[in-house]
């Protein structure tokens, strides 16, 4: 039984001469081609032989004479794809070419060309209009908010093979126009060009899709795992500090709730919200004689600590609003963070802070002060 191997494709077939020299090169390895698909072409393991190929454009397929014609000057069919066919030949035979006038090829390259043009154009618009909807996303007022999300790295995936296919379609519609108007001057086709760096591009955007494509499958599942991890645990047991650390008194009624989630940028990320009620002294008209309190956290642990400070200022813009304290936002020197601001008001302290690569926002109703929440977040991550 024979063995077949594939390779990944080079490139558009109507590169004849890449296309024409790799299959003779392979050949002479012992690897003999068989068939054409969208990604791979296949072919046999056997004897290495000196062989010519040849890619013919027959835009409804070659009839039973032409077959004949062809093997009775030495041609055979091996693959074909589209409006592609691939005679081969061995080489001791010396069969005379397939096409002898330039001239000739250079009409059918004008087809090629024609219709190239239509496809750059209309590919263009498109790729255009998809780049715009995607990138806008990232020129808004929280960019650095939306690069921690897991979608916004898959959206620089997706659109980095966009970009190659949209080169290449550019770049193949002017090696077409050249090679076509250098077939109409009677210049033949070179059947020997060199095709290794070509197969180099190929291979690596081959593997690079497969990765993608595995990455996008995996992701949900491994999310899943992730969270089912990192989400039922004590509040004590995460890197944020609990209402419990922050009251003294006992907490009732109390209610917590913890989302968490990843991305490339930012492995770990948490929202944690936690509330109760405590003692407290009966008030005038008879209201309750206990006292919320309620602490938000969101936690951030950065792949690239240069992220840090356009974070922080995002959360900023997002989540403080200067009406809801008789502070305003400051920022405090503090040797033991990187930066540090906060607010404080009636009951109320926001707090934003990053160290190392981690950055934190809280957000705190209740009776302690600002100074103790900032010396437990020190505590809480040996600072």
């Amino acid at each position: 039984m024979s063995k077949l191997v594939r390779r990944f494709l080079l490139g558009n077939l109507w590169d004849f001469g890449k296309n024409e020299s790799w299959f003779s090169d392979m050949a002479l390895k012992g690897l003999h081609l068989q068939s054409i698909g969208n990604w791979f072409v296949t072919f046999e393991k056997g004897k290495p032989k000196k062989t010519k190929y040849r890619i013919e454009i027959l835009e409804e397929g070659p009839s039973q004479e032409q077959f004949e014609l062809y093997k009775e000057y030495g041609w055979d069919l091996v693959a074909n794809k589209q409006i592609f066919y691939v005679f081969s030949s061995p080489e001791e035979v010396n069969a005379p070419e397939l096409q002898t006038d330039p001239m000739e090829l250079g009409f059918t390259f004008r087809m090629i060309d024609k219709q190239l043009k239509k496809n750059m154009i209309s590919i263009s618009i498109l790729f255009l209009t998809f780049l715009f909807s995607q990138f806008q996303l990232f020129f808004h007022d929280e960019p650095y908010l939306f690069l921690i999300k897991r979608h916004a790295f898959t959206i620089i995936m997706i659109v980095v093979p966009y970009i190659y296919v949209f080169i290449e379609i550019i770049r193949g519609y002017i090696a077409v126009k050249k090679t076509k108007d250098s077939l109409l001057m009677g210049i033949p086709i070179n059947h020997k060009r060199n095709w290794k760096l070509s197969y180099l591009f190929s291979a690596i955007l081959h593997v690079y899709l497969t990765a993608l494509i595995g990455a996008v499958l995996i992701t949900p599942f491994y999310t899943a795992i992730r969270r089912e991890l990192y989400t039922y645990k004590p509040v004590q047991d995460t890197p944020v500090i609990s209402i419990y650390d922050i009251e003294t008194v006992p907490v009732y009624d109390y209610s917590h709730f913890i989302d968490y989630d990843w991305s490339l940028t930012s492995p770990v990320q948490y929202f944690i919200s936690e509330s109760g009620y405590l003692d407290s002294e009966m008030q005038d008209d008879f209201s309750s004689a206990y006292l919320k309190t309620s602490i938000q956290t969101r936690y951030y642990e950065l792949t690239f600590k240069g992220m840090a400070e356009g974070l922080i200022n995002d959360l900023i813009h997002r989540y403080y609003r200067e009406y809801h304290y008789e502070e305003k936002l400051t920022e405090i020197k503090n040797n033991k963070f990187d930066r540090l601001y906060a607010a404080s008001g009636e009951g109320k302290n926001i707090v934003f802070a990053s160290f190392d690569n981690k950055v934190i926002h809280i957000k705190y109703s209740g009776k302690a002060e600002l100074d103790y929440i900032i010396s437990l977040i020190e505590k809480k991550h040996n600072l």
